[in-house]
């Protein structure tokens, strides 16, 4: 977005505020109403199950602010935001193209949920069938996620790394007892557990502080009492965004093991991942296809044999001072290399090539 601002008259629309105060932004209701109400999404439910989606389109309230919000510009291009925006952003006819960032894999991004396997998943593959082969290019964040598309709904799709802005810093040198850091979200299914355990059962002169948003869910409890009584892992306030990279940079390693409990977790290739090389740290991953291509492309960092406790729980142990400083120093000569600034030349040749005519829907 900073790149497209700068060489573009940009406009963005979305739920609350403009993000960037400099630009003109359209803002979407965050619940606009049903057109009837509770009968309409009674309706739209009923559609669901029925899977008669294509009327569910027509009374989609979302779909339908967005495009009489949106709909008085003269857009030349429309960058959607994934699967579920494809509708709106078509409704719109820009001059050459809608561009769609689907980011992960739509159809499994909520898995876990058995009433999302049935009603929306469902809803997902109809929508990447019939809506998503009618925008003029589409994007996602790893090489696994663009291949299930093309093998499962035919269309291809051109990588664009969830990569973070470039951060002058320099690597610092590395602590005793060694410092290990993990940032971001919390959930079942990303297993942050194995990190935890990981560390209580190495003998390694470590530390692990742990920056999460969550809140005080039980999950966060049942996190915390798993910590309880070693005295190297601490829970720490979550920071800003702007202020993540720099705090990190005051650590070692990075974390970044995900078990592959779902399809989108086992070709993930996360944003946090790239804090790291932003903060000049090595990094330790599983055994994660994505992630572990840019640890041995770079030489940032150590692949694990597999998930487990233990596997995390000896590497730390092996791991010497000489060794993540050699991490640290490679984070630190490709942090240009891995910044979102290297990922804006792919942005720029897609936009190219969509007002030269040159990429357009099947």
């Amino acid at each position: 977005m900073r790149f497209l601002r700068d060489r573009h008259d940009v406009t963005t629309a979305g739920f609350g505020p403009s993000p960037f105060s400099e630009v003109p932004h359209v803002e979407i209701p965050a619940l606009p109403p049903q057109r009837w109400g509770l009968i309409g999404r009674l309706l739209a439910a009923i559609l669901l199950v029925l899977r008669w989606y294509w009327p569910l389109t027509r009374i989609n309230a979302l779909d339908r602010v967005t495009s009489r919000l949106v709909g008085s510009g003269d857009w030349d291009i429309v960058i959607a935001h994934d699967v579920k925006t494809i509708e709106a952003a078509l409704r719109l006819k820009p001059r050459h193209g809608v561009l769609l960032d689907l980011h992960e894999y739509a159809p499994r991004q909520e898995e876990h949920s058995l009433l999302w396997r049935l009603l929306i998943a469902p809803y997902f593959r109809w929508l990447c069938r019939t809506k998503v082969p009618r925008a003029s290019a589409v994007v996602t964040v790893s090489q696994g996620i663009a291949d299930e598309y093309e093998r499962e709904f035919g269309f291809e799709s051109t990588l664009v790394v969830n990569a973070t802005p470039y951060y002058e810093l320099n690597a610092r040198p590395v602590s005793a007892p060694l410092r290990l850091v993990h940032s971001g979200g919390i959930a079942v299914q990303r297993r942050l557990d194995l990190m935890i355990t990981g560390v209580r059962e190495s003998s390694a002169n470590v530390t692990l502080d742990l920056y999460l948003v969550g809140g005080d869910s039980a999950l966060m409890r049942q996190l915390k009492e798993l910590a309880a009584g070693d005295g190297r892992i601490r829970f720490r306030e979550p920071v800003p965004y702007d202020e993540l990279v720099p705090t990190l940079n005051e650590y070692d390693l990075g974390l970044s093991i995900f078990p592959p409990t779902t399809f989108n977790l086992a070709w993930c290739l996360p944003n946090k991942f790239f804090d790291f090389v932003q903060a000049r740290l090595g990094v330790i991953v599983g055994p994660s296809p994505e992630m572990s291509r840019f640890v041995d492309e770079y030489g940032i960092g150590l692949v694990l044999h597999d998930f487990e406790p233990s596997s995390l729980a000896r590497a730390l142990e092996s791991i010497t001072s000489e060794t993540v400083a050699k991490w640290k120093t490679a984070s630190a000569a490709h942090a240009d290399a891995l910044s979102s600034e290297s990922q804006a030349t792919v942005w720029e040749e897609l936009i190219t090539k969509l007002t030269a005519g040159r990429l357009t829907a099947k």
